[in-house]
């Protein structure tokens, strides 16, 4: 009998040791659980009616902002050329301009930041220069033209601020402009690589995968510098050439 009860006893303590080991193994375990959201705050994410659309472009996050802000740089030329050719509008049509040009900043100094980290200075300073032609535009066109008195009155005025806008690109590309990109390597192939190339504001390259000839050794997945071959307006967008390096 004494040993039965010894041995329960022995029992009810090896349980109860059992039980503190779990509960001490219990905290490391907690802390690899990933934190709902943690991600979507740090990295962002296309919304799920978006996503299909990006997908096929192979984009992704950083196009998505990219995106807003043009659209939102779009909207607000548009509401600048409005509140010049529509007077009774104009109370409207400057709240408008206002909360535009409130909105193409706050994704400057905020969703654009996380979106483009590495070359976040030229994504910035694009979005900065965009509002100030805009109001450039708004201010030259309204008040300048009742101050001259001279047929060339409306003319003049929007010769100096097309020529402020050539000079504003012009310095943006040399100041933040290059001639190469970066891209992860998809698939080698007969000789040609498929990459992934994101959006690049520097080298004026859309997001998609291209068909490039490599001059060095590489391998599926790896990061890679792209020679990148620049229009001289560059309005269609830059064309991806080749393969560098390994980046």
């Amino acid at each position: 009998m004494p040993k039965k009860i010894s041995a329960r006893v022995a029992d009810v303590f090896r349980k109860i040791g059992d039980s503190i080991l779990n509960l001490r193994r219990l905290p490391s375990k907690v802390a690899r659980r990933p934190i709902p959201g943690r991600m979507r705050v740090e990295r962002g994410e296309v919304p799920a009616r978006f996503r299909d659309f990006f997908e096929r472009r192979h984009a992704g996050w950083p196009e998505y902002v990219m995106l807003k802000a043009q659209i939102a740089i779009v909207a607000l030329f548009a509401a600048s050329v409005v509140y010049i050719a529509l007077p009774r509008a104009q109370i409207i049509v400057f709240a408008l301009i206002c909360a535009l040009s409130a909105y193409a900043l706050y994704l400057a100094l905020t969703q654009l930041k996380r979106a483009f980290e590495h070359d976040y200075p030229a994504y910035r300073s694009f979005v900065i220069m965009c509002i100030g032609i805009a109001w450039a535009f708004v201010l030259a066109l309204e008040y300048l033209p009742s101050k001259l008195e001279s047929p060339y009155a409306v003319v003049a005025p929007v010769l100096i601020a097309a020529c402020l806008v050539l000079l504003a690109f012009a310095a943006f590309r040399m100041k933040y402009g290059r001639s190469y990109t970066y891209g992860v390597v998809q698939d080698i192939s007969r000789g040609k690589a498929m990459v992934k190339v994101g959006y690049d504001l520097c080298s004026n390259v859309k997001s998609g995968v291209y068909a490039v000839e490599s001059f060095a050794k590489i391998g599926k997945g790896d990061r890679v510098k792209l020679s990148v071959e620049r229009p001289m307006l560059g309005l269609r967008g830059a064309k991806v050439r080749a393969i560098l390096e390994k980046a």
